[in-house]
């Protein structure tokens, strides 16, 4: 059996994002996933706080996207706040001394800062080669060309800013109920990317709704 997981979604922790931890949960629940990881930018309160909420059935994945000086990576299953604006291969070290693994986002993708074809170098333990956030596609193309062929793990993620994305496109795993599990199926491979394009229409409309808007969200 396989299960449906969403390892790219940022909440109103992240600088561009407004969503609820709340409503992430319950419209994750909902659509059918089954592991999510809050991977805000350069932030970790997150995917912390998350945990406070009921989440029965839905495996809590800790995260973080961190900006690299030459392109965003994906932190799964840190214990730690890994800092930006290191290379990329001392981010993705930090991440592996902090027992997680490291995501190429969105690679291909330069206007958000992919990290481009030095991603074959480097030691990730995965790419994403299906990302919902995309205009024509050619991106997420590049992504599973260079991820074939260097036989690095396919992640399907959404990069969800607000709710109604998050789940656009998910990563297949064999079934699991723990965090180290996942983890690890992620690690040999046992992954396959779907999805879809989230509608244009949609995020016009989250721009111009959260203008005005954002506020940091209190911790307790």
């Amino acid at each position: 059996m396989k299960m449906k997981i969403d390892t790219h979604i940022h909440s109103q922790y992240s600088k561009d994002s407004i969503a609820p931890l709340e409503d992430i949960v319950k419209y994750s629940q909902r659509t059918g996933l089954k592991a999510i990881a809050i991977t805000d930018h350069d932030e970790i309160e997150g995917t912390w706080a998350v945990r406070k909420i009921e989440h029965e059935g839905l495996l809590l994945i800790p995260g973080e996207e961190v900006s690299s000086t030459q392109g965003h990576i994906v932190a799964l299953g840190i214990t730690d706040y890994i800092k930006p604006l290191q290379t990329p291969q001392e981010t993705i070290d930090q991440i592996h001394d902090n027992a997680g693994i490291a995501i190429a986002a969105h690679p291909y993708c330069y206007y958000r800062s992919g990290l481009g074809n030095i991603v074959q170098q480097l030691d990730v333990d995965a790419m994403e080669t299906m990302n919902s956030r995309f205009i024509l596609g050619v991106s997420n193309y590049l992504s599973k060309k260079v991820s074939n062929k260097n036989n690095i793990p396919a992640i399907g993620a959404s990069d969800a800013h607000f709710i109604k994305g998050i789940g656009r496109c998910y990563t297949e795993i064999p079934e699991c109920d723990d965090v180290d599990t996942l983890i690890k199926y992620i690690k040999k491979g046992k992954t396959s990317a779907h999805g879809e394009r989230t509608p244009m229409n949609l995020i016009i409309k989250e721009v111009i709704r959260k203008k005005g808007r954002k506020t940091k969200p209190k911790t307790e």
